[in-house]
């Protein structure tokens, strides 16, 4: 669906205004006892288990009502609540000050998107905790200093492993790769290397993203490298053959 925001006066009220009127349907979470009433045409719009879920022959569907259990990995009163904002206003915003529980809140809110196959949450998600990595400074750096952690001070072993359970190539799991990117080019002991074997995508995620950064290396600032077989000394991105 065309984002609210940006569409033009004529093509909101023909096609996304509607989304917002007509009948309702009841989500409950459960164990919390939380219920919700939502548009049904905006929800089944952005999400095709959803609306298979109340338009098909399930007994949801008969009841206009769905029952979601708590998890804590994806379905949570947050992740929901969070799911409701960005379905009616195209933004996400927890009122969470301690950055590594606002990124764990962001990632519940992408295995959840991922869960109901809501698409188009997955860039918002990944842009929010990206902005989050990037604002919130590693109390270890002083002065002009940058600690080669500073990208992953807040992220946690469960984080990765969160990530790990997304597709591949979802926008999520790259930015949590592209952030350990510093850390293993410029520390001998990288924050997440024990996550490398433990979940392999992660690992094939943090090759991709290396790859993307070596190959944008300037060729005024050519770096080296000692290649493992040969063991000879070669410039990073250069095509020159012998």
């Amino acid at each position: 669906m065309t984002n609210a925001s940006e569409a033009s006066a004529e093509h909101f009220v023909a096609n996304i205004l509607p989304l917002y009127q007509g009948p309702s349907v009841k989500l409950r979470i459960q164990p919390s006892i939380q219920e919700y009433l939502i548009s049904k045409s905006l929800l089944c719009a952005e999400s095709s288990v959803f609306s298979k879920m109340f338009n098909g022959e399930f007994l949801e569907s008969q009841q206009q009502t769905a029952t979601l259990e708590e998890t804590g990995d994806d379905v949570s009163v947050r992740s929901l609540e969070a799911l409701f904002q960005w379905l009616y206003q195209r933004t996400v915003r927890f009122g969470i000050e301690d950055p590594g529980e606002h990124i764990s809140a962001a990632m519940e809110l992408a295995r959840l998107a991922d869960k109901y196959d809501i698409v188009g949450l997955e860039t918002t998600v990944a842009e929010y905790i990206k902005n989050i990595l990037k604002h919130s400074p590693n109390p270890q750096n002083s002065g002009c200093w940058r600690h080669f952690d500073t990208n992953t001070y807040y992220l946690t072993h469960d984080h990765i492993a969160s990530a790990a359970l997304l597709p591949r190539e979802h926008p999520v799991r790259s930015v949590v790769a592209a952030a350990s990117v510093e850390g293993f080019l410029r520390s001998a002991e990288p924050k997440f290397s024990e996550e490398i074997h433990a979940y392999p995508s992660f690992g094939a995620d943090l090759l991709q993203e290396t790859m993307l950064v070596l190959h944008r290396v300037e060729p005024l600032r050519a770096a080296t490298f000692e290649d493992p077989i040969s063991g000879e000394r070669s410039e990073l991105n250069s095509n020159v053959f012998y």
